[in-house]
């Protein structure tokens, strides 16, 4: 059963290695395309565009998703923050009833024969949320140097790298829509399929009921662990943002400390516990 999996494997890494190799040999960036090692980018000005008339096909709705994510944004970071102490609170006293925090690690915990759902659902959502991000950029003025459709070995997405001179020069409320916008698309990514699967999972062909399932597990997850004060997170930029505007970057540097402590030691002592479990 795990043959053709890794056999599945074994052929996309060569494949991806003599794409690589192909574009060492053949100019390749003059076409929008780069490869390397374990990942490829397609930028194009038609994505910056795409991107552009999204956004203004219904600038309202976009607006104020922007500001329902600005909202919506502490109670994520304060959600995770309560899941962590706790899980930690019952890892030192009652460990039997606390729960695994392992990290996401195709192959180890993440099953062969979830491979596929979960690559899917991975590369939608990152999709989603880049794109999210790009729309805010637009509604607020702030250009984008670039986006791209990424491919990795394993998996697909994509990224939009808006520019940082002006992003940083615009409003606090400006900024911290378009960190928020990211987590928030993939919350109602999220909710949405955890509602398809409560109502609806009865009628459901299999395939589409793990897609579904990777679909509201890693949306709900991202959108909560994005929101955590770690630097690059967004909710690390958005506490930053306060901190600053307050003028008590101390504030940024504790909480970063904090949660960085608080994950490790959720993450050592699941490791020490349960090992790296699939999920």
């Amino acid at each position: 059963m795990v043959a053709q999996p890794l056999l599945g494997l074994l052929i996309l890494a060569s494949a991806w290695a003599a794409l690589y190799t192909a574009s060492r040999l053949i100019d390749l960036e003059r076409h929008g395309v780069e490869v390397h090692p374990l990942y490829a980018l397609y930028r194009s000005r038609r994505l910056n565009g795409f991107i552009e008339r999204l956004a203004h096909r219904a600038p309202r709705l976009w607006r104020l998703l922007g500001n329902m994510g600005v909202v919506t944004s502490p109670g994520l970071a304060i959600y995770i923050s309560y899941l962590l102490l706790m899980n930690l609170q019952r890892f030192l006293y009652v460990p039997e009833k606390a729960s695994p925090v392992v990290p996401i690690i195709p192959g180890v915990t993440v099953r062969f024969q979830s491979l596929p759902w979960f690559l899917i659902s991975a590369g939608f959502i990152i999709l989603v949320h880049e794109l999210a991000h790009g729309v805010q950029c637009i509604l607020e003025g702030i250009p984008i140097r670039s986006s791209a459709l990424v491919f990795a070995i394993i998996t697909f997405g994509g990224a939009v790298e808006p520019d940082e001179e002006a992003l940083e020069r615009a409003e606090g409320i400006s900024q911290m829509r378009v960190y928020a916008a990211g987590s928030f698309a993939n919350l109602i990514i999220g909710l949405t399929a955890l509602t398809l699967l409560i109502l609806y999972a009865g009628a459901m062909p299999l395939p589409l009921i793990y897609l579904l399932h990777w679909t509201y597990f890693l949306s709900l997850n991202i959108a909560m662990v994005n929101m955590l004060p770690i630097r690059p997170l967004d909710g690390w930029r958005m506490l930053k943002i306060v901190a600053d505007a307050r003028g008590l970057p101390i504030i940024e540097k504790l909480a970063t400390g904090g949660f960085i402590l608080l994950v490790a030691l959720n993450l050592s002592l699941s490791l020490l516990r349960f090992g790296l479990i699939p999920l």
